[in-house]
C-alpha cells in the first residue's frame, strides 16, 4: 500500500498524457509498430492502464496479429471488470464504517489506477475517519491533482485544515469528560439537533467540543463557543429536560456529529436535584450501541461498554416524563461526511 503524495502523481499523469498523445500521432500517421512499442512501455510502468492495453489490441489488429489483440482487449476487459469490484468493496467497507479496511482497499485501487479520481476522495474520508487529517488532505491533494475543481476535495480540505489546528485543544477537552460521563445510568442522552439556521456552517463544529445548552420558552437551543445557535433539541426531549432544568438539574452538551445532513449532540446531566432524585434524565437503557463506531462519537475503543445509556430520541414517541425503558432507535448517529463517494466518500 502506497503512499499518496500530489507531486508524485501530478509526475505520473504527465507523463502518462505525453505517451498517450505519442501513441495516437504514432496510430494516426500508420506507425503501428511504434505504436506497439508505446503502449507497451506505458503497460510496463503500469500495469493497471486499461486503456493502454485498448490502444494497444488497435495497434496489434494494424499489423495482423489478432490473438496478440485479443489478449490486449481481454486484459482491459479485466482490468475494468476489476476496478469495479474492488469499488464495491471500498463503498461496502465505508458504509460498514470499516475504516481500516476502506484504507487498504481504496490504496490498492490507487496503486493499480491512480489516475482515477474517487478512490482518492473515498480515502481522504477514511482517513479523517482515523483522524489522520495529514493523510486525509494529502488523499484529497491527489484528487486535485486530477480534477483541479472537484468540489468534495475542495470542501475537505477547507474542513479538515480548519479543524487540524484545533485538534490538540480538542483532545484535551474532549477526551475526558466524555469518557467519564458515559459511565452513569440514565445520565446521558444522544439526539440528532431540529431546526438548524440555514446560514449556519455545520463543518465548523468538531466532534467533542462543547456547546452549550439553553432553555427558551419554547424548548431547549445549542449554542455553539461563540454563542451562534446551531440548532434545537427536538420537541419531545427538550420538554423533559426543560421540565428537569426548572426543577434544578443542570446539564452539559457536547458535539458527537455534523455534517450537512445534521448535528448530533450528546447531553450529560451534571447535576441532579435532590426533589428529582427519581427521575432519570434518560430513562432508555439499549445495548445496540455496541456495534457503533466510538469515531462517530469521539471515544476510544476501550468505551463500548460504557455506551449502554446513550439513546436517540428523534424517532421516541413515548410522552414526555415516562420512565420506562424504552426501544432506542439510532438510525443517523455515524452521519458525517457522508457520501460515500465513490464521489468522495466521502464529502
Amino acid at each position: 500500500m502506497s503512499e499518496v503524495n500530489a507531486k508524485e502523481l501530478s509526475s505520473i499523469l504527465s507523463l502518462r498524457k505525453e505517451r498517450s498523445k505519442e501513441a495516437d500521432q504514432l496510430m494516426h500517421y500508420g506507425l503501428f509498430q511504434e505504436a506497439v512499442d508505446v503502449n507497451l512501455s506505458m503497460i510496463d510502468i503500469n500495469h493497471g492502464d486499461q486503456k493502454a492495453y485498448n490502444r494497444l489490441g488497435d495497434a496489434l489488429l494494424k499489423i495482423g496479429k489478432s490473438a496478440e489483440a485479443y489478449d490486449a482487449y481481454q486484459s482491459s476487459i479485466f482490468l475494468e471488470k476489476t476496478r469495479k469490484e474492488n469499488t464495491k468493496f471500498a463503498v461496502d467497507s465505508a458504509m460498514r464504517s470499516d475504516w481500516n479496511k476502506a484504507i487498504q482497499v481504496n490504496s490498492d485501487i490507487i496503486d493499480r489506477f491512480p489516475w482515477d479520481l474517487e478512490p482518492y476522495n473515498r480515502l481522504g474520508k477514511a482517513w479523517s475517519e482515523k483522524g489522520q487529517n495529514k493523510k486525509a488532505i494529502q488523499a484529497f491533494q491527489c484528487a486535485l491533482v486530477i480534477s483541479p475543481n472537484s468540489p468534495i476535495a475542495k470542501r475537505n480540505i477547507n474542513r479538515l485544515q480548519r479543524t487540524s489546528g484545533l485538534k490538540a485543544n480538542m483532545a484535551i477537552s474532549a477526551t475526558t469528560p466524555e469518557r467519564s460521563f458515559i459511565e452513569e445510568t440514565g445520565r446521558t442522552g444522544v439526539t440528532k439537533l431540529v431546526n438548524i439556521p440555514r446560514n449556519f456552517d455545520v463543518t465548523n463544529l468538531i466532534s467533542g467540543h462543547s456547546v452549550d445548552l439553553i432553555s427558551v420558552d419554547r424548548g431547549m437551543r445549542i449554542l455553539d463557543r461563540k454563542g451562534m445557535e446551531i440548532g434545537s433539541i427536538e420537541p419531545k426531549l427538550a420538554l423533559r429536560l426543560k421540565k428537569l432544568v426548572e426543577g434544578g438539574n443542570t446539564y452539559s452538551a457536547n458535539i458527537t456529529s455534523a455534517a450537512e445532513d445534521g448535528v448530533t449532540v450528546i447531553i450529560r446531566e451534571t447535576y441532579r436535584h435532590p426533589s428529582q432524585s427519581n427521575k432519570s434524565s434518560f430513562p432508555a437503557k439499549s445495548s445496540v450501541l455496541g456495534d457503533i463506531p466510538m469515531s462517530a462519537l469521539g471515544y476510544g475503543l476501550n468505551d463500548v461498554g460504557k455506551l449502554a445509556d446513550l439513546k436517540d430520541w428523534s424517532d421516541d414517541d413515548t410522552e414526555s416524563g415516562d420512565d420506562e425503558v424504552f426501544s432506542p432507535m439510532i438510525p443517523k448517529i455515524l452521519s458525517g461526511d457522508s457520501s460515500l463517494d465513490n464521489s468522495g466518500i466521502l464529502d
